[in-house]
């Protein structure tokens, strides 16, 4: 009867004990939080005809793509800014939401890129991607932020 008393005071005295130990929160770590968190503001689009002539340009220029390969990548470019263009407005009032919409955007894009371009080219192309103080002043930042 002693050992039987022993062992459940034992064990009430275990259950007590875990009871008050409580268990660090966890912050909630996403990558639409991470996201958001290193959200950069899009640049402004203002005449899509003439910014996507210059970003097509820069592409057949700095990658030395044939200029077969420029309507292809005008209709893409161009059919991406219009797209995002309207959606734009949300990165001032909404981050989340302006991801949420930007980033099938710009998937369908990159593949649309990678398929005309080939993945050599493509790679290069992803080499490209402004940073720094290059964000505001360079047309490519239209097609990644």
């Amino acid at each position: 009867m002693k050992k039987a008393f022993l062992a459940f005071s034992a064990l009430v005295t275990i259950h007590f004990t875990n009871a008050q130990v409580t268990v660090p929160k966890t912050p909630v770590s996403t990558t639409a939080a991470t996201a958001i968190k290193d959200f950069i503001k899009p640049p402004a689009i203002g005449d899509i005809g003439g910014t996507t002539s210059g970003i097509v340009d820069m592409l057949t220029s700095k990658l030395a793509l044939p200029g077969t390969q420029k309507p292809k990548l005008t209709e893409a470019i161009s059919s991406f800014l219009t797209s995002k263009k309207g959606i734009t407005g949300l990165a001032d009032t909404n981050p989340a939401g302006y991801l949420s919409k930007f980033n099938p955007l710009q998937k369908g894009l990159f593949s649309k890129l990678k398929s005309t371009m080939g993945a050599a080219a493509f790679t290069k192309f992803l080499g490209l991607k402004p940073s720094g103080s290059n964000i505001a002043g360079n047309a490519l930042s239209n097609l990644f932020f």
